[in-house]
């Protein structure tokens, strides 16, 4: 008799200690980290093994696009949107003295690229993205010209460097370290839809996956993040 009681009581602890277990694995699951994977200057030709690669881990992204790059891939356009991503306008030029020209020359560029994704997909959006982010070469009248057109600037708080490093491991590692040291939200990186952009969204996707992160699209309900350093007068 005391041997069965022995063995019920050691069924118990067993079925209890899964019990905390399989409570334990719930909870990963339920406290993934959200942040923001960002893509600038696309479509391009490896946007769509990009839309493939989160597509197979179940992640959301925002695209903040050209103008002439949405021309030359009209599909790929209609495949970030109807596939949940968010779409952003990023200008036409992406030339610092063209862009910046004037009071209006930033508004110029993003309504004729959102007149663009208009055609393209049958909608606007509010989200943009100044080239080279909003500081330091927005001025304010520039900016409140944007407002007025009910635009929402996004820039970033972790900047890959991508467009730096052009070498996929770098990248990472670079990331990696300014995610682990940024205590702010939202998280929102800077990537570029650029050659070795899917080498490095493998490396950093993985790491995600292995630290409880997930991505999300930008919303206009969201907090935009802007660049601190003061605005051109």
């Amino acid at each position: 008799m005391k041997t069965i009681m022995k063995w019920i009581v050691l069924i118990g602890c067993c079925l209890s200690l899964f019990g905390v277990i399989t409570m334990a694995d719930q909870g990963v699951e339920k406290e993934q980290k959200v942040l923001y994977l960002t893509f600038d200057d696309g479509p391009s030709e490896y946007t769509e093994a990009l839309l493939d690669l989160l597509d197979a881990h179940h992640m959301k992204a925002t695209f903040f696009m050209l103008g002439p790059e949405m021309e030359r891939n009209p599909e790929v356009v209609k495949r970030i949107i109807s596939e949940g991503h968010a779409a952003g306008v990023h200008g036409i030029s992406h030339e610092k003295d063209t862009f910046y020209c004037g009071v209006l020359g930033p508004v110029k560029e993003m309504e004729q690229a959102n007149e663009t994704l208009q055609a393209i997909a049958g909608q606007r959006t509010v989200l943009a993205r100044t080239p080279y982010g909003s500081r330091p070469y927005l001025t304010q009248k520039q900016e409140e010209a944007l407002d007025d057109k009910n635009y929402i600037l996004w820039d970033w708080n972790i900047d890959s460097r991508d467009w730096s490093y052009r070498n996929a491991q770098r990248t990472f590692s670079h990331t990696v370290k300014d995610l682990k040291n940024m205590s702010k939200e939202p998280k929102v990186i800077l990537f570029h839809d650029i050659k070795g952009v899917l080498e490095t969204m493998k490396l950093f996707i993985s790491w995600m996956e292995e630290n409880h992160y997930t991505s999300e699209a930008i919303t206009p309900e969201l907090e935009p993040v802007k660049l601190w350093r003061k605005p051109v007068k």
